[in-house]
């Protein structure tokens, strides 16, 4: 086994968190060795070669959101946003590759969503921010199927071109005189010894006195069982599709919906180049796959809801190319960034939809962390923050019922706002009885889902779970045909079916769920940002 000799600082994950950390420990001073493949070259499923790149610290506030918790994660996001123009000047200035901000973002929302434009209005205007409601009709020339009721101005919510700032971070970091770039997977990450031991794929072991752990969802199987010792929370997926394509029509800013049943909204994004991005889905995954390919119907929920909210031209669009990202999230959906247990093993990830935007803020976090370990002793994101997982009741409350009750009349159906409030009414009452019910198949299983994935993007499971509990063989075997051999039987009169292993939980919670935006837990169904 070949050893590389001891760094001063290694950093695990070569997207956009981990190449701005290694940019910003490089600036401080400190030797970096980067672990992870170069970009282009390999990354599939990580979630920045997917991700959007809206630069949002207001369009992703959830009217469902306690106000304690829209205030954090907006100081937190502006803090991030500040950052940009003299980052992006350094790397230009390093690289001769400028990174322009495209100004403003459009989000449009139907009659249903006003609560959400409220919430993302009421943000923007306490953080001193301008928040301009209009009618939703002419919006930057575009054409939806189904024209939105509202339109929100945000000239304070940029976006960028992700590929022009991968390029322009990993040309900067490839260039410093104290950098080595070690292009291969890592494998396995050694704790708790002088120096830190990190295995690679082709065989090798870096070693170094400190490790940062930025490779999103790959962190768990890095760390193993070892992750609850070190006081490292698991980490969830929220697997999402987008799709790059030749523009049928200008788009002069990002466009977007509201966040919508557990996801993100969908949103059109101008690139450079000329191309347009459209995403995403949110699926919660549990084992995100090593090279994942986008579905048919993650390509046509995009489609519909592309077509149906933002633009109906989208459908004669040439496609350029599909992207499958895996978005890293916590229990309680903050970031984890600075030491674990073991001082020597820093972590910066868990940004979910937001990791574009938060990663020079996260970046300087982990260098003051390393400077001082004391740095982040108090911070919200500190990795070993107490993270508390609710209670089944709590989870299945009137949030859930209300997610629910979009994911199934869908956002584009022009349902009077009273079918929600009775739908959402309906289901409130009705969660909490279907999860608890004990000794019934159906109440057990749902319950093992939860245990695995207690957050709110495991709830769209329950509906392909429940169909199969209660119909195993509906769909193979209409009524008409004799049922074959190899189908699972009925049980004898009385007998309740066997509930699905965890095996089947953990396909089911990919299985199709509707998304205007969706996400994967440990994934859920939108696109990654």
């Amino acid at each position: 086994m070949n050893a590389h000799p001891a760094a001063d600082v290694a950093v695990v994950g070569t997207g956009v968190v981990g190449l701005a950390v290694a940019h910003q420990l490089l600036r401080r001073g400190h030797a970096v060795t980067i672990i992870g493949p170069r970009p282009g070259a390999g990354a599939r499923g990580q979630a920045s070669a997917a991700a959007g790149a809206m630069l949002s610290p207001f369009s992703e506030v959830d009217a469902a959101q306690p106000e304690s918790r829209v205030a954090m994660d907006v100081e937190q996001r502006l803090r991030a946003l500040a950052r940009y123009p003299a980052w992006l000047e350094e790397l230009a200035t390093a690289t001769g590759i400028p990174v322009p901000l495209t100004a403003g973002t459009w989000v449009v929302a139907t009659e249903a969503e006003r609560d959400s434009v409220a919430a993302i209005t009421r943000a923007a205007h306490d953080a001193g921010h301008t928040a301009e409601i209009t009618a939703g009709t002419d919006i930057d020339g575009l054409r939806p199927e189904v024209p939105p009721a509202i339109g929100l101005w945000l000239p304070g919510e940029p976006s960028l071109d992700i590929t022009r700032l991968i390029t322009t971070l990993s040309t900067a970091v490839a260039r410093h005189r104290r950098v080595r770039w070690h292009a291969v997977d890592a494998v396995e990450v050694t704790t708790g010894t002088t120096p830190t031991r990190i295995r690679c794929t082709d065989g090798s072991t870096v070693e170094c006195a400190r490790t940062v752990l930025a490779a999103g969802t790959g962190i768990p199987s890095l760390l193993g069982a070892r992750a609850a010792e070190l006081g490292v929370p698991p980490v969830l997926a929220g697997r999402g599709v987008s799709l790059l394509l030749r523009a049928p029509v200008a788009v002069p800013h990002a466009v977007r919906t509201p966040n919508l049943a557990f996801a993100c909204g969908t949103h059109l994004v101008p690139r450079h180049d000329g191309d347009l991005y459209l995403g995403a889905t949110n699926r919660l995954t549990i084992a995100p796959a090593d090279n994942p390919a986008a579905t048919l119907d993650e390509i046509a929920v995009l489609i519909d809801d592309g077509t149906r909210r933002l633009e109906q031209r989208l459908r004669a669009a040439p496609l350029h190319r599909v992207q499958v990202g895996h978005r890293p999230y916590t229990l309680d959906h903050l970031p984890l960034v600075g030491p674990a247990r073991d001082s020597n093993l820093l972590v910066a990830t868990a940004t979910y939809r937001c990791g574009v935007l938060l990663a020079p803020l996260l970046a300087d976090l982990i260098a003051d962390a390393i400077d001082d370990p004391a740095a982040l002793d108090l911070h919200p994101y500190r990795t070993t923050r107490p993270i508390t997982v609710p209670p089944l009741a709590e989870l299945v409350d009137t949030e859930a019922a209300r997610g629910l009750a979009q994911h199934l009349l869908g956002p584009t159906i022009p349902v009077d706002a009273a079918a929600h409030r009775q739908l959402t009414a309906l289901l409130a009452h009705a969660l909490p009885a279907l999860v608890t019910r004990v000794g019934d198949p159906v109440g057990e299983t749902l319950a093992r889902l939860f245990a695995q994935a207690p957050v709110l993007e495991a709830v769209p499971a329950l509906l392909p779970l429940v169909e199969r509990l209660e119909s195993p063989c509906r769909h193979r075997n209409p009524p008409s045909i004799p049922r074959p051999r190899s189908c699972t039987p009925r049980p004898p009169s009385g007998t309740a079916p066997a509930a699905p292993s965890d095996s089947t939980i953990g396909s089911t919670l990919s299985a199709t769920t509707r998304s205007t935006a969706s996400l994967s837990p440990p994934p859920s169904n939108r696109t990654p940002a």
